[in-house]
């Protein structure tokens, strides 16, 4: 049973396009040394809050706030999120699902009306990522693209720029799994308060990074970017 969460009342960008609540899930079965929530991957966060007293506020701003975000950690990971989403949808308001990928079976039966979906270097690269070296996720990363493309639902991809984890190359590779995708979202890493406090403080320069972008642009993705100048 999910008990609490990480919780923003109101924000602007958490949802594309539209005034939104936003709601932090603890937990995920990967361990990106450069994921900035820890708290939330290793449920240590002190500042959650009860889910009752989340669902009450959302009550109180129907016709207000147009959606929801449900981000995490890894939010696909419960497996009574579906409890929760029919609460928030039954309200009215929007839904939109942030996922690593890695429960491919577990996004289209939450009906969420977006979806975002990181993804966090080539497939055949997440097996670094877990703390299992689980051989299935590159199955499960292409898998969960290929769902989301052919949805029909609003989505985008996204991939943070962490040297040592994506190059040109895994970019490359990766916008040949991505044809048809609605959005692709390349960000920039940001160093700071990393789940590895050791990984690296080194980044991409700009001129990488926008070489990065023109191979998606060439790719015909059409590219949002940030963390940028």
């Amino acid at each position: 049973m999910i008990k609490s969460a990480g919780f923003i009342k109101t924000t602007l960008v958490n949802y594309p396009g539209k005034v939104a609540a936003a709601l932090f899930l603890p937990g995920c079965d990967l361990r990106c040394p450069y994921c900035h929530n820890p708290e939330l991957v290793f449920n240590t966060a002190d500042d959650m809050v009860d889910i009752d007293e989340i669902l009450a506020y959302l009550e109180k701003r129907r016709g207000l706030l147009q959606g929801v975000c449900i981000s995490g950690g890894e939010p696909l990971v419960h497996e009574d999120l579906g409890e929760l989403v029919k609460a928030i949808k039954g309200m009215g308001y929007l839904l939109k699902i942030d996922t690593n990928g890695t429960f491919p079976d577990r996004i289209l039966p939450l009906k969420p009306d977006f979806i975002a979906m990181d993804i966090k270097t080539v497939p055949e690269k997440y097996p670094m990522l877990s703390p299992t070296s689980d051989a299935t996720l590159p199955d499960k990363i292409k898998a969960s693209i290929e769902i989301i493309k052919k949805s029909g639902i609003d989505h985008e991809f996204r991939t943070t720029a962490a040297p040592g984890i994506v190059d040109k190359e895994d970019i490359q590779n990766i916008c040949k799994l991505l044809s048809g995708a609605q959005y692709y979202v390349l960000a920039g890493y940001v160093p700071g308060h990393t789940l590895d406090p050791d990984f690296t403080h080194d980044t991409y320069t700009n001129q990488q990074l926008h070489q990065m972008a023109d191979i998606v642009r060439s790719a015909g993705i059409p590219l949002k970017l940030r963390n940028m100048d």
